[in-house]
């Protein structure tokens, strides 16, 4: 008995040395200790642009399938829901109903909550709670361990990003209606609306930017810009809802396209691509035209700093001097069509789609996807990875990650190597 004994220990040992072994190959690298990216566009003024290094090249942490299951689908697959990375956790939404908190770094689940509709908003994350809203046109407010705070239900579906500040949360709603609500109880602070929604209008993904620098007299709010979808930006005030100024710079819709449609906040300028695809910088006080940016047909954009912008067209990108108009440098994609961008630690993020025959035959191609990291010094490329989907939402990065979710419903984390 006591041969037995001595064996069944020694193997006993040995599997707890393997597996000891295994676990220690295949441990989560720790996260890098960087600014959250908390909401949509990485920040309340939607500049899609954290100051983050991260370290090139990258390779994949861990997958996962949150996807909408169904037979019969009569319409395209299509995933909206921007990652949010706060506190070492990723918060997504899903077209399958739920929305999930995921653990950053080894990808498991922390808790899920079923909103019995798509979730197609991005949602925004504070140190006290986590709102998001959903194709019923309910806002939510959940706190850090899945437990509803509150809800709050507006007249129609929800596709933006809340702003969370000064305690009141700020979004629109596709009936073109702004909601102000205490974000501790989520009532109704006060209503602004644009009376134009129609029956039939293009579903327009697009979250308010915020500023804190602009308030009208006798009020502490700062200044909400939207763009509605009679192709008006308006700038609001956040502490009273009244309209400090308007002005169209889109016809009208005929259709939504897969271009930005959140303006951007950024040292007293607000940016918003217009009706003819270039990029205006408004007086954020005013309303006022400073510039035009028009070189290319632009379908997203990044304002590095004071002097520089970025324009990112189908498949050209043109990073240009705002004051006198030069070229500093070009660049032509490398594989696909652009869908969105983000940029962190001096690398621009352009994410792309295209398709990808099988055997030469165009009949059988598949949708694919493709992330370029490009230098944003002089437009070489940094990294790139394949997808195996196509993607629509918006990319995030935090804590040395980056952080997507495919349009075949795979949510997917890079890492450093």
């Amino acid at each position: 008995m006591r041969g037995n004994s001595s064996k069944r220990s020694w193997a006993e040992a040995g599997a707890y040395l393997a597996a000891a072994f295994i676990l220690g190959g295949c441990a989560a690298k720790p996260l890098a200790d960087t600014a959250p990216w908390s909401t949509q566009l990485f920040s309340e003024s939607r500049t899609n642009l954290s100051s983050a290094e991260v370290s090139l090249p990258l390779a994949v942490s861990w997958e996962k399938d949150i996807s909408d299951f169904r037979l019969l689908r009569p319409f395209p697959k299509e995933q909206l829901s921007a990652p949010a990375l706060h506190g070492g956790l990723l918060y997504v939404g899903s077209t399958n109903d739920r929305f999930y908190a995921v653990d950053l770094s080894t990808g498991r689940v922390k808790w899920r909550y079923h909103a019995r509709q798509p979730v197609e908003a991005s949602p925004a994350v504070t140190g006290e709670m986590v709102c998001f809203g959903s194709a019923d046109g309910v806002m939510r407010c959940l706190d850090h361990s899945g437990k509803v705070l509150w809800e709050y239900q507006a007249r129609s579906e929800i596709l933006s990003s809340p702003v969370v500040s000064g305690g009141r949360l700020f979004f629109n709603s596709q009936d073109d209606r702004v909601h102000a609500l205490n974000a501790g109880t989520g009532k109704r602070e006060w209503t602004y609306s644009r009376a134009t929604y129609t029956v039939v209008s293009p579903r327009i993904y697009g979250s308010p930017a915020y500023s804190r620098a602009y308030s009208q007299e006798n009020s502490d709010g700062g200044a909400l810009f939207f763009l509605f979808s009679d192709g008006y930006l308006v700038s609001l005030d956040a502490g009273t809802g009244n309209e400090a100024w308007s002005r169209q710079v889109i016809k009208g819709f005929d259709k939504a396209g897969k271009w930005r449609r959140s303006p951007l906040y950024q040292d007293g300028t607000v940016f918003v691509i217009d009706g003819n695809e270039a990029v205006q910088a408004l007086d954020a006080a005013t309303g006022e035209v400073k510039g035009v940016y028009s070189i290319i047909k632009a379908r997203d954009f990044i304002v590095p700093d004071k002097k520089s912008i970025v324009l990112v067209g189908e498949t050209d990108i043109v990073a240009l001097d705002r004051l006198s108009g030069a070229i500093l440098w070009k660049k032509k994609l490398s594989t696909g069509a652009a869908s969105s961008v983000f940029a962190s630690g001096g690398e621009l993020f352009v994410l792309s789609s295209f398709k990808k025959a099988f055997l030469g035959l165009g009949f059988l191609s598949r949708d694919k996807g493709h992330i370029e990291a490009i230098s944003l010094r002089d437009g070489s490329t940094s990294w790139t990875a394949t997808l195996g989907s196509d993607i629509s939402a918006n990319a995030s990065s935090a804590y040395s990650r980056v952080a997507l979710l495919t349009n075949k419903g795979k949510l997917t984390v890079f890492e450093p190597k």
